[in-house]
């Protein structure tokens, strides 16, 4: 089965008509009105990608008052554990390492933080 949410905005007055349209259609599963920047999120699910591709471009985005939407894609059922370090990769460092010396600088040389170029362009 292939999930997608899909974000609607509509033209200010028509979401309760629009949400009323959308419930006709098979392969709305859920429906919400929304506050904020969408005015509308739709559950829809097919079978497989291409029916679900048809629903969103054929069904919902030709309803009239219907200005933009925006689709996310189901990622599929993940099993937890080794699957989702796959998804989020570790940004957290098991061990904190000092700081290093940038390898193109000797330690024995400081670091001039002023630019030079700048100094001789305001001149």
């Amino acid at each position: 089965m292939e999930r997608a949410y899909v974000l609607i905005n509509c033209d200010t007055g028509y979401e309760e008509s629009i949400i009323k349209e959308l419930k006709k259609m098979d392969s709305i599963k859920e429906i919400h009105g929304t506050l904020g920047v969408y005015d509308i999120i739709a559950k829809v699910e097919s079978e497989n990608q291409e029916k679900l591709k048809e629903a969103i471009i054929g069904d919902i985005r030709k309803l009239t008052n219907i200005k933009s939407t925006l689709t996310l894609m189901g990622a599929g059922d993940i099993d937890i554990g080794e699957k989702m370090a796959e998804l989020i990769p570790d940004i957290i460092p098991e061990e904190k390492k000092p700081l290093e010396v940038p390898t193109d600088m000797n330690e024995d040389e400081e670091y001039d933080d002023e630019d030079d170029d700048f100094e001789e362009k305001k001149k």
